[in-house]
């Protein structure tokens, strides 16, 4: 697997699935439209809804993107990157809130963004890869470094009864 599989693969999503805990330290999955940049995923969300609760309350996550069912040839091998996740509130007076805001807008309804960037429960997230994994199929499984770039294969060997 290459880098710019990984990207080609990434770049075909336009929402992806959170993992997350609830202040009470429960697991909690959701999803949420993303634009990315680099290694950096930047999600705007209301904090009334759990998942925004739950990112005020911690410094990480999961992020998950996994091939469609309805195309996926076996479910056994399913295509998939999976990310952990440092979390960072972007305050609403910096340039990096513009600029995440402004990612957003080019991948999104501009007017729908910047109505949702202006209601005081909607905060911009931004969540930066710290490791990850990929799997491309049965035996075509890979560790992903911080920078989503591929670092080595995963091997194992499966046991039978």
């Amino acid at each position: 697997m290459t880098n710019a599989e990984v990207t080609e693969f990434l770049e075909g999503f336009k929402t992806c699935m959170i993992a997350s805990l609830t202040p009470e330290q429960k697991s909690y999955a959701s999803t949420a439209t993303f634009a990315r940049e680099g290694n950096t995923f930047y999600i705007l969300i209301s904090t009334v809804a759990q998942h925004g609760k739950n990112l005020l309350s911690t410094d990480h996550l999961s992020l998950l993107f996994a091939e469609d069912e309805n195309i996926c040839i076996q479910p056994f091998a399913r295509k998939r990157i999976t990310i952990e996740a440092s979390v960072k509130e972007v305050a609403r007076d910096t340039g990096d809130f513009e600029a995440g805001i402004n990612l957003l807008k080019k991948r999104f309804d501009t007017e729908l963004v910047e109505n949702l960037a202006k209601m005081g429960d909607f905060h911009l997230f931004a969540l930066r890869a710290q490791s990850g994994s990929a799997v491309m199929g049965f035996g075509q499984a890979y560790r992903l470094d911080d920078n989503l770039e591929v670092v080595t294969s995963i091997t194992g060997h499966h046991q039978r009864k």
